[in-house]
């Protein structure tokens, strides 16, 4: 059996000179996902292909197709990328009428009804489906029943069918190293990376899956069953040693939704990377209560330059709204031993939390000033996405509901309190007081403070609940 995993084109971007969609947004990362599918199946000799379509055209996905005719079609699908998702499987179904087409991804996960009800997609692989697909292409192959495999959702006489969950492998050191034969790394450069470490080859790693902890806004929580699996040091280790044998890596950004949850494992991987002199340099994602002074001294020595932070707030009841469950005196600490280990201590914010207010926009700007990140915050706006505590709570609110995500619309803002151009407008504060050199582009651009005050027709910011 021949299968073909996919990742779908990007969207375009429009392009001011000639206001067409023909800008293709930059790559960042390698897609991990069918990567690590691929392994996984060519372990049990099934013959697969994989690329990703990020930068190809419509007419080069149909030669894709065309040429390598596979009986089976996977395809990944994350909210943001939705549309073209079923976009490739519409075009898959018209190329290929007798392929089997799976799909599967955070967003197919949430919404596997509405994937199925396409018309296109024959199967949803629920979660991490390393295990999940090799039984059910093993059962495709030998025409045998597919309701015995676990983690899938399909049709079956016009009704939905949902099999019974898989448990999650909290081991993963049992997964093959995801495969890497048709992606050219050089063509990936992640926006978090420094003008200097540019020109480096490099890839993201993942050495753990999942997070514990349950900030509103935010959806890993469920799509990864509320638990934290990882693998040991010296397999991480070892798929480091291959990446620059193999791939030329000199570059890693350790990609896990929580690195440094189990400090000891980290410290253990730092010294194993020593051990065996392994030279590259590398970055992280972590929260400010995962950190000490031990390990950021270890992670140091292992060539970590750059650490970045979820901070979102400086405020503590906006800190609090959100779940985050750590206070501002550990979003200090951390910065503060980050900037002592030699690190580059560096942020994320969020405007648009519950309870935000001009005051509380204040509270972070100044803590922004005390902790002193190594480069500019990167501030977003804070996004429905699906599964989330927040998501559920604004379906409660009328704000969203489910067949939302049937149209071709961008994940909505979060408008509980306030409305788009009143979050737009808290966002201008923030990025007027941390980053006047981008306050004065907008400026120049016409987005300043004023353009968005009459907007609104008003000089006061004023929540929903009180507007007449």
């Amino acid at each position: 059996m021949n299968v073909l995993l996919l990742t779908p084109p990007a969207t375009r971007l429009m392009n001011p000179a000639t206001m067409q969609k023909d800008l293709v947004p930059a790559k960042t990362w390698v897609p991990l996902g069918i990567a690590y599918l691929t392994s996984a199946l060519r372990q049990h000799n099934v013959e697969t292909h994989f690329f990703d379509l990020h930068d190809y055209s419509w007419e080069e996905v149909t030669q894709v197709l065309k040429d390598i005719k596979p009986d089976v079609v996977g395809i990944s699908c994350f909210t943001f990328g939705r549309t073209n998702s079923l976009r490739l499987a519409r075009l898959s179904r018209q190329i290929l009428p007798d392929a089997t087409i799976i799909m599967g991804g955070p967003h197919a996960t949430f919404f596997p009804e509405q994937m199925l009800e396409s018309g296109v997609v024959d199967i949803v692989g629920l979660g991490e489906c390393e295990v999940t697909i090799v039984e059910l292409i093993q059962c495709l192959e030998q025409k045998e029943n597919i309701d015995s495999v676990k983690g899938i959702v399909f049709k079956k006489n016009n009704t939905v069918i949902k099999t019974q969950p898989r448990p999650r492998i909290t081991n993963l050191n049992t997964f093959a190293f995801p495969a890497y034969d048709t992606f050219n790394l050089s063509q990936y450069k992640s926006p978090e990376i420094p003008p200097q470490y540019l020109d480096l080859v490099g890839t993201h790693i993942l050495t753990s899956r999942g997070c514990p902890f349950h900030c509103n806004f935010c959806s890993v929580h469920t799509f990864f069953g509320g638990t934290w699996a990882y693998r040991s040091p010296e397999n991480v280790a070892d798929e480091i040693g291959i990446l620059m044998e193999s791939q030329r890596v000199q570059l890693i950004y350790f990609s896990d939704d929580l690195f440094t949850l189990d400090s000891s494992r980290i410290i253990a991987l730092c010294k194993e990377i020593l051990r065996r002199k392994l030279d590259f340099v590398w970055m992280a994602e972590t929260r400010v209560d995962c950190v000490d002074k031990e390990l950021l001294q270890w992670m140091r020595r292992a060539g970590c330059f750059r650490i970045y932070y979820g901070v979102e707030s400086g405020s503590p009841r906006i800190l609090k709204a959100a779940n985050k469950g750590f206070t501002v005196d550990h979003i200090r600490n951390a910065f503060r031993l980050t900037h002592e280990a030699g690190i580059e201590a560096c942020c994320f914010l969020m405007v648009g939390n519950p309870g935000e207010t001009p005051e509380t926009i204040l509270e972070t700007s100044r803590l922004i000033y005390e902790i002193r990140p190594t480069t500019m915050p990167i501030m977003g706006i804070n996004t429905l996405l699906p599964a989330s505590t927040q998501y559920e709570s604004a379906k409660k609110q009328g704000i969203i509901q489910d067949d939302y995500w049937l149209t071709e619309d961008a994940p909505p803002l979060y408008t509980g309190e306030y409305d788009v151009d009143d979050l737009i407008y808290l966002q201008v504060l923030l990025t007027k007081n941390i980053a006047p050199e981008l306050y004065e582009n907008m400026c120049q651009m016409g987005f300043d403070e004023e353009y968005f005050r009459m907007r609104r027709m008003t000089n006061m910011l004023t929540p929903h609940a009180y507007k007449a």
